[in-house]
C-alpha cells in the first residue's frame, strides 16, 4: 500500500509539506523512507511506543459469578513518523 501512495503523491503537481504515518513493523518504515526521500521529504520525528496497549474493565455487575476485571490488550502501529519536505525541493 505504501508504495501505491508513493506512486500518487509522485503523480501530485503539489507535494504536501508534511507526512504523518504510523508503521507497524521497521521493516516497512525503512522501504517507505527510502520512497519519500527520493521523493524529496526527510524525516523531521520519530516516536515508538509499545506494541500492545492494554486496558482493564471492571466485573460486570448483575451478581454473575466469574471474573471480577478483564484486561484487553491490542496490538497498535509501533512506529509514528513525521516526514517534512526539504526546503531547496519546496520551491519546484
Amino acid at each position: 500500500m505504501n508504495q501505491l501512495e508513493a506512486r500518487r503523491i509522485r503523480r501530485r503537481r503539489h507535494l504536501p509539506e508534511s507526512i504523518e504515518k504510523p508503521y507497524w513493523h521497521n521493516d516497512a518504515f525503512a522501504r517507505d523512507s527510502a520512497r519519500l526521500e527520493a521523493l524529496g521529504y526527510s524525516v523531521e520525528s520519530e516516536a515508538d511506543n509499545d506494541a500492545y496497549v492494554s486496558a482493564t474493565y471492571p466485573a460486570n455487575t448483575g451478581g454473575g459469578f466469574g471474573q471480577l476485571t478483564r484486561t484487553v490488550s491490542r496490538r497498535v502501529p509501533s512506529i509514528h513518523v513525521t516526514y517534512r519536505r526539504r526546503a531547496a525541493d519546496a520551491s519546484t
